[in-house]
């Protein structure tokens, strides 16, 4: 009864905070003074006034973004040219479309006050979504300002109405997923030095999604059909010309039985885990007796030697608990015969064979070419086969 009464009391408290909080920032809001958080790039908070000024040392080049998305230039392209000119985002990092838009479609960008939608949950919370409106008092209905912004009210409308131009809406509802995935969605990767961004399918070829977010990369790019046909022939190729004891055969048994049974191989693996965090805590309290000489004194050496017997008991216990649990078995055998994995591929679907690829394959890498040159698949594509966590090295 005491605990449920605390658990009410705590509730109620929060739920008193919020409503505390709330009337706090729709004071704060009908002063048009920021609430809080960080401004939008270009902007800074005036500390005597609270309201939005520009920011000396990035308000020029905001402004460039908003001079750039009113002639028309995609996301991606004004995300290219600032990072091009090393101009950095506000959290220091590269710009991409993604933070383009939310830039664009900030209202405080256009020197009105934001407020972020809210939605009532099934037990009458609130919850905050990702979309942000401009806030209007809720007595005249009319927007508040914030401060300076970059661009204007009319110049956000426009801005808008480009973006919403280049979307398409499906009756309103979420377009169901087509059915042509790409065969390595998930598995090919951009090769190029210190991207290794994720490739998706566009058109007829595999791009680097980087590149086509605007960050700074060469961007590679190749004709999806080649590089399947190459990944598949290889996979066909290898799995049959597998020895019984081949560490690549020993991942793919591992990695479809944590498919086959994932229940078995989570207790398994978190026994695991539990017996190397014993383990090295047995050490530990070794190198405290024999390395740092922290033990001194028969009280101190019989204090150790409970510790230890402790510790021992606790593996010897778990790896018990670890033999008593079954290994689930699986049978690999179809895959190492050549003509049974020919067969079964040429009648799986492209999600079927991605599975299949994800048990033998961690990563397909695609270097970035030369234009106008034929796609080489051995010089350009380098397939990283699976690997134990611990192994060490590529094959």
């Amino acid at each position: 009864m005491v605990v449920a009464m605390l658990a009410e009391l705590a509730r109620a408290e929060s739920k008193n905070l919020g409503t505390r909080v709330g009337h706090a920032k729709r004071y704060l809001r009908s002063k048009g003074q920021w609430i809080g958080g960080q401004p939008p790039y270009g902007l800074k908070v005036d500390q005597k006034t609270k309201k939005l000024i520009h920011d000396p040392e990035c308000a020029v080049y905001a402004r460039l973004i908003a001079d750039e998305a009113l002639a028309g230039m995609s996301l991606v392209k004004i995300a290219r040219l600032l990072n091009e000119y090393e101009i950095f985002s506000p959290r220091g990092g590269q710009w991409n479309a993604a933070s383009i838009m939310q830039l664009l479609r900030s209202p405080a960008f256009a020197g009105l006050m934001p407020e972020t939608e809210s939605v009532e949950t099934e037990d009458g919370e609130r919850r905050y979504t990702s979309r942000v409106f401009p806030y209007r008092d809720p007595e005249t209905l009319e927007t508040v300002d914030i401060g300076e912004g970059i661009i204007t009210v009319g110049e956000r409308d426009r801005i808008i109405r480009q973006l919403e131009a280049r979307t398409f809406v499906h009756a309103g509802k979420r377009r169901p997923k087509p059915e042509g995935t790409a065969l390595l969605t998930g598995l090919v990767f951009c090769g190029v030095p210190g991207c290794g961004r994720r490739m998706h399918r566009v058109g007829n070829s595999y791009q680097c999604m980087a590149r086509r977010a605007g960050n700074q990369c060469i961007g590679a790019s190749a004709m999806a059909d080649v590089v399947d046909g190459y990944v598949a022939g290889l996979f066909l190729a290898k799995l049959p010309a597998l020895e019984p004891d081949d560490p690549l055969l020993i991942v793919i048994a591992d990695r479809w039985g944590h498919r086959v049974d994932p229940e078995t191989f989570a207790k398994r693996d978190a026994i695991t885990a539990e017996v190397q965090d014993e383990e090295a805590r047995l050490t530990d309290l070794e190198d405290a007796r024999y390395v740092r000489g922290e033990f001194k004194g028969a009280v101190a050496v019989d204090r150790y030697n409970r510790l230890e017997e402790r510790l021992r008991s606790r593996i010897e216990g778990l790896r018990n608990d670890l033999d008593k649990l079954p290994v689930p078995s699986v049978d690999v055998s179809p895959m190492l015969d050549g003509v049974l994995l020919r067969e079964s591929w040429s009648q799986a679907t492209n999600d079927d064979r991605r599975d299949r690829l994800s048990l033998a394959i961690d990563r397909v890498e695609v270097s970035k070419g030369k234009r106008g040159q034929r796609l080489v698949p051995e010089q350009r594509i380098q397939i990283r086969w699976a690997k134990m966590p611990e192994a060490e090295g590529t094959a």
